[in-house]
């Protein structure tokens, strides 16, 4: 059924990627500044980062079809999407907060917290981008 199609994985995530390092970069510049309109523009790069991976993912379970059958390739996949689920959580996190402690401006409760999901988000996305690199790079997995 996937043999004439391209795979679509390799070409999806970098627009979750880009929005989310330039989302956690400015929701924090905004923080730390305690300029609202930066923060808004992080928080809608974030959005459409959370709505993109959801893309990005559905299209990676369907190329995984193609992925060889190999032990240690079926566990590197494995551990991608494991990380990639919790990028999602910690995405979801980030959108949530906000909403949940109003008083980030003022240095009220969560600014600190909210930071460090930032950098959570930041390394994960790191994670994620080199488990999927060793996929491509090492093994061949989605190149075909």
């Amino acid at each position: 059924m996937l043999e004439g199609l391209a795979p679509f994985h390799p070409r999806m995530v970098h627009f979750p990627i880009a929005l989310s390092l330039v989302g956690a970069l400015f929701a924090a510049a905004g923080l730390l500044r305690r300029d609202e309109r930066w923060f808004g523009y992080g928080q809608l790069s974030l959005l459409l980062a959370g709505l993109s991976t959801l893309a990005a993912g559905i299209t990676g379970l369907v190329d995984q079809a193609r992925a060889p059958d190999d032990p240690v390739v079926a566990a590197l996949i494995n551990q991608h999407i494991t990380v990639a689920i919790a990028l999602g959580v910690v995405t979801g996190l980030v959108l949530y907060w906000p909403l949940r402690y109003k008083r980030l401006f003022s240095g009220g409760q969560g600014r600190w917290g909210y930071l460090a999901l930032l950098a959570l988000l930041v390394m994960l996305v790191f994670a994620t981008g080199w488990l999927g690199g060793q996929l491509v790079y090492r093994f061949g997995v989605g190149v075909q």
